[in-house]
C-alpha cells in the first residue's frame, strides 16, 4: 500500500476516536424519531442517508418484496432464502461500484482481476473449466446478462450507487418465475420510484489511489400523475498502481527460468490501468387512473480503457521443440463499451385481488471481449412479459405468465482470424416460456404451499422444451418463526461461446514450410548422421582387412556398406520427419456434437426467527444436483489430423472438445443473525459455507473406459481449490454517534479459493495453455490461491438540518496490492487490486 493511502487511514481512524471519545453524551440519549422520520424511510423517500437505525427487526422481516413472484409479499412468509440489500446497507457499506455491495451478501462471491471486472457466483463453485452463467442479473427487471457466456458483465456497468432503491437476492433457484439462468441466484436491483423523489441531490467522491466520481439526481411530481427522475454521473479511475514490471519503454523482469533479471523492451507503453466511465437514466411514472399505471426506466453507460491482448496461435515447428513462442502478436485497442438497458411497464389493478402487467425490455451492449487478441460484440435482446395474478378466495394466489426474448449477436473486428472463429458469427436465438404458480393459504397463512411450473424453449439449442418444476412449503406459527424448505428444477442454457466457437489454440505452418523445416530440422541432420555412423566404420574395417587392396572384391565391400548405410540413414529420416509432423498438428477447441442446457435440481430447507425485536436469527441449507453441466474436455477428443473447422474450409485440427461432460453436487450452509442490542446500534454476523464435487458423466462424444485414455483419477472433475471458498465469515455493525456522526465497519473473511495463474516476463504474456503439452515455459506463479480478509469502514456526519452529509471511507483497507486473478485466453497485463481510501461528500438541494 502506498503510504498516502496509509496515512489517510489513519487519518479516518483519528476522526473517529475524536468523535467516540471527545464527547461526552450518550448516543442511547438521541431523541427518538419523529412519526414524520419514520414514514418517510418506509415510504422509501429519497434523503442523504436513509436511515436504518430508524428500523426494528419487526419492520425489517416484514419488509415487503417482489422478486420471488413478481408481486409484494412479506419477507416472512416467503418460502426461499431471500436477502434483502437496503439503500441504507449499501451507503454504510462504503461500496463504490455494484460489486463491493454485493460482496456484503451472504452466498455471494466475486473473483476480482481489475476494479471492475469481477467473475460473480451465487451458490456455485464450478468444476474445472466450467460455465458459471447461472446467477441472473436485473435492473428494474431487465434481464442484463453478457449473451456470449451467460454471465454479467460488471465492467460494461454503472449506476450510482445511491441511485438504488434495494437489491433483492435470491439465493437459489429461481427457475419457476425467472426461468434460464437463474439456478443458483437471482440478483434483482431495484432504482428509486420518480414518485419519491423530492429535489436535486448532487453527490461528490475522491480516494486514492486516483479515484473521482461525481453525480447528480433530480426528480419529483412534474403533475399529479406524472412523475419524472433523471441522473447523470462521471466515474474515473487509474487504477491501483500498475506494476514496475509495465513501466517505461525497456524494463528488467525475472527471466523464466528463476536464474535472475533481464533487461527487455516493454511492449505496454500506453496506459492500461486508467478506465472512464459514464452515465446516466431517465424514468417515468404516469398514473393513466387510480388503477392503472404506465412505467418507463431508461440506463445508459459508456466506459473508456485501453486494452492490450495478445495471441501466438501461429507458432513454428522450431517453437515447439525450443518451448518459444515465435509469432505473438501484441494488439492495443482504445475500447469503447457501451449499454442501454429500459423497459416500459403498465400496471393494471382491477380489483383488489386481480392485477396485471405487462413489460417489454431491452439490455443492448457494446463490448471488447479478450480472448486470443480480442474481439467486439454488439448484442441484445428485446424481451416481451405478461403476468396475470389473482386470488381466488382466501385459499389461493394463482400468477401465470408468459415471455418471449429476442437475442441477437453479432461479432466482428476478430484481432486473430486464424484462432478464432464463430460458426454463425451474426446468429439470433428465441426463448420462450411459459409458467404458472399458486401460493395456496391453509389456517389463515400459518400454512403455505407455492406449486408451481415453467416450460421453456431455447432456439440456440433445439426445438425441445424444458419443464422446471417447483413445489415449497412454510409454516408460520407465530409472528416470529417461519419454517420453510422445498424442492425446485431449473435449467441454464449455454451461452454463445458455448455452441458457436471454433478456438484454435496452436496453428501450425503450411505443409511445404513443414517440409522444409522437416528437411532443416530433421532429414539432412539424421541423414549425415546415421550414414556416417553405418558408413565410416564398416568401411575402416575393409581397409583393415584388405589393406590397401583395391581389388574387385573391396570395392564390392565397399559399395555394400554404402548401400546398407543410406537404406538406413533414410529409414531414420523417415521416422523424424514424421515425428517432427506429428508433434505440431493445428490444436483447436470446438463445441461437442449436441449440447443441452444445463439442469439443476435443488432440495431446501431455512428457519427464521426473531425474539424481543432486538435478535433475527435465519439458517438455510441447499443441495443441487447438477447434470449436463458445461466443460471442456480434458484429452484431444477428435485427433489425427482428421477433423475439419467448422469455419476453416480445408483445415484440419486436432480438438479438444466443450459441451456437457460434467455432473456435479453442490450443496451448503447459509447462517444470518441480525442484532440491535441498543437503539443507535446494529450489528449483523454471517457464515457462508459452499462445497462442490464434480465428475465426467456419460456422454456422446467420448467413452470413459481406460481403452480411451481415462482413468479413475482423471474422471474426478472437482478442483483442487474451489472457485468459491468453502467458508465466508461477514460481520457489519453500524452505530449512532453523537453531533450527528454515524460509523459503520465491516470485515469479510474467505478461505482459501481458486485465482492461481502464471506469467511469463519474458515474453510478456501468459503461458499457453498447451505449455504441458509440449512443454513451453510455464512461467512464475503471480496469482496464488489464498484466503481473503477485506475490512471496510465508512465514518459519516450530518450537517445542515441532516441535508449535507460528509463522510471518510476506506474499503479493504489492508490489501497492499494483490493479483488476485488472471485468465489465460482474455488476459495479456497483470493489474492489482488494493486498497481505497477516500472522502465523499452528499447534499440534498
Amino acid at each position: 500500500m502506498k503510504k498516502p493511502v496509509k496515512q489517510f487511514a489513519l487519518m479516518g481512524a483519528l476522526v473517529f476516536s475524536t468523535a467516540v471519545f471527545g464527547q461526552s453524551e450518550d448516543a442511547s440519549q438521541t431523541p427518538p424519531p419523529t412519526e414524520d422520520v419514520v414514514e418517510e424511510a418506509v415510504s422509501e423517500e429519497v434523503a442523504v442517508d436513509d436511515d436504518f437505525f430508524d428500523f426494528s427487526l419487526e419492520d425489517l422481516m416484514n419488509v415487503e418484496i417482489t422478486s420471488v413472484s413478481k408481486k409484494a409479499e412479506k419477507l416472512q412468509s416467503v418460502a426461499s432464502s431471500i436477502y434483502v440489500l437496503s439503500a441504507a446497507d449499501i451507503s454504510a457499506s462504503g461500496a463504490t461500484n455494484l460489486h463491493e455491495a454485493l460482496r456484503n451478501i451472504p452466498g455471494y462471491w466475486g473473483v476480482q482481476d481489475e476494479y471492475s471486472s469481477v467473475a460473480p457466483v451465487i451458490r456455485n463453485s464450478p468444476s474445472e473449466n466450467g460455465s458459471r452463467g447461472t446467477m441472473l442479473v436485473l435492473l428494474d427487471g431487465t434481464p442484463m446478462q453478457d449473451n456470449m457466456q451467460s454471465t454479467f458483465s460488471f465492467k460494461n456497468f454503472d449506476i450510482p450507487l445511491d441511485e438504488i432503491d434495494r437489491i433483492e437476492v435470491i439465493r437459489g433457484s429461481g427457475g419457476t418465475v425467472y426461468g434460464a439462468n437463474s439456478a443458483t441466484g437471482v440478483i434483482n436491483i431495484f432504482t428509486k420510484s420518480p414518485a419519491k423523489y423530492d429535489g436535486i441531490n448532487a453527490k461528490a467522491e475522491y480516494a486514492m489511489p486516483g479515484y473521482t466520481a461525481v453525480s447528480v439526481r433530480a426528480g419529483g411530481k412534474v403533475t399529479e400523475k406524472l412523475s419524472v427522475s433523471g441522473y447523470s454521473k462521471m466515474r474515473a479511475f487509474e487504477g491501483y498502481g500498475r506494476k514496475d514490471t509495465f513501466s517505461g519503454d525497456s524494463v528488467w523482469v525475472p527471466r523464466n527460468d528463476g536464474s535472475g533479471d533481464v533487461k527487455i523492451k516493454n511492449d505496454f507503453t500506453e496506459d492500461f490501468e486508467s478506465t472512464k466511465m459514464y452515465s446516466g437514466g431517465l424514468k417515468a411514472v404516469y398514473d393513466i387512473s387510480d388503477d392503472t399505471k404506465l412505467s418507463l426506466n431508461t440506463h445508459m453507460n459508456l466506459g473508456q480503457q485501453t486494452e492490450y491482448t495478445n495471441f501466438d496461435t501461429d507458432m513454428t515447428l522450431l517453437g515447439v521443440f525450443t518451448g518459444q513462442t515465435i509469432a505473438d502478436s501484441v494488439v492495443k485497442t482504445d475500447v469503447t463499451r457501451s449499454r442501454v438497458v429500459g423497459n416500459v411497464k403498465l400496471d393494471h389493478n382491477f380489483n383488489e385481488n386481480h392485477s396485471i402487467f405487462a413489460r417489454v425490455s431491452t439490455n443492448m451492449e457494446n463490448d471488447f471481449l479478450k480472448i486470443l487478441g480480442g474481439y467486439k460484440v454488439n448484442n441484445s435482446i428485446i424481451d416481451f412479459e405478461i403476468q396475470d395474478n389473482i386470488s381466488l378466495g382466501k385459499l389461493n394466489d394463482v400468477s401465470v405468465g408468459a415471455n418471449f426474448r429476442q437475442v441477437n449477436f453479432d461479432v466482428h473486428d476478430v484481432s486473430d482470424q486464424q484462432g478464432l472463429g464463430y460458426v454463425d458469427p451474426k446468429g439470433s436465438q428465441n426463448l420462450k416460456g411459459f409458467f404458472v404458480q399458486d401460493k395456496v393459504k391453509l389456517f389463515d397463512g400459518k400454512l403455505n404451499f407455492l406449486l408451481g411450473a415453467k416450460a421453456e424453449n431455447y432456439s440456440l439449442i433445439n426445438d425441445e422444451y424444458y419443464l422446471s418444476p417447483m413445489a415449497k412449503v412454510s409454516i408460520i406459527p407465530n409472528d416470529n418463526v417461519t419454517i420453510w424448505g422445498g424442492f425446485t428444477q431449473s435449467y441454464t442454457t449455454p451461452g454463445y461461446n458455448n455452441t458457436n466457437i471454433d478456438l484454435f489454440l496452436l496453428k501450425t505452418l503450411p505443409d511445404d514450410v513443414v517440409n522444409g523445416l522437416a528437411y532443416q530440422m530433421a532429414y539432412q541432420p539424421t541423414y549425415d548422421g546415421v550414414y556416417a555412423g553405418t558408413y565410416q566404420p564398416t568401411f575402416e574395417g575393409i581397409l583393415q582387412q584388405n589393406g590397401n587392396d583395391t581389388t574387385a572384391a573391396t570395392i564390392g565391400a565397399t559399395a555394400a556398406a554404402t548401400a546398407a548405410a543410406t537404406a538406413a540413414a533414410n529409414q531414420a529420416t523417415e521416422g523424424a520427419a514424421a515425428g517432427i509432423k506429428e508433434k505440431a498438428p493445428n490444436v483447436g477447441v470446438i463445441n461437442g456434437s449436441k449440447t443441452v442446457p444445463t439442469k439443476y435440481q435443488t432440495w431446501e430447507a431455512g428457519l427464521r426467527l426473531s425474539a424481543d425485536n432486538k435478535v433475527a436469527f435465519e439458517v438455510n441449507g441447499y443441495v443441487s444436483q447438477v447434470t449436463d453441466a458445461i466443460s471442456a474436455s480434458d484429452n484431444v477428443i477428435r485427433k489425427n489430423g482428421t477433423f475439419e473447422s467448422p469455419t476453416r474450409p480445408g483445415q484440419y485440427a486436432d480438438y479438444y472438445l466443450y459441451g456437457n461432460y460434467v455432473k456435479g453436487t453442490i450443496y451448503g450452509t447459509e447462517t444470518v443473525v441480525k442484532i440491535i442490542p441498543v437503539k443507535g446500534t446494529t450489528v449483523e454476523f454471517s457464515h457462508v459455507y459452499t462445497g462442490s464435487s464434480w465428475e465426467y458423466q456419460k456422454n456422446d462424444d467420448f467413452e470413459l473406459t481406460e481403452e480411451s485414455g481415462f482413468n479413475q483419477n482423471e474422471l474426478d472433475r472437482t478442483p483442487n481449490t474451489p472457485v468459491m471458498p468453502k467458508h465466508v465469515l461477514r460481520m457489519k455493525s453500524s452505530f449512532q454517534l453523537p453531533m450527528n456522526f454515524k460509523f459503520h465497519a465491516g470485515i469479510i473473511y474467505a478461505s482459501k479459493f481458486s485465482t492461481q495463474a502464471n506469467y511469463n516476463y519474458e515474453e510478456q504474456r501468459h503461458p499457453s495453455v498447451l505449455a504441458p503439452v509440449f512443454g513451453f515455459p510455464q512461467g512464475q506463479a503471480v496469482a496464488i490461491n489464498n484466503s481473503r480478509t477485506i475490512i471496510n469502514f465508512k465514518l459519516e456526519k450530518l450537517m445542515l438540518d441532516e441535508n449535507l452529509n460528509v463522510y471518510i471511507f476506506a474499503n479493504d483497507i489492508f490489501n497492499e496490492g494483490i493479483v488476485a486473478s488472471t485468465t489465460v485466453l482474455s488476459n495479456t497485463t497483470l493489474s492489482n487490486i488494493g486498497a481505497m481510501v477516500g472522502v465523499g461528500a452528499n447534499y440534498k438541494f
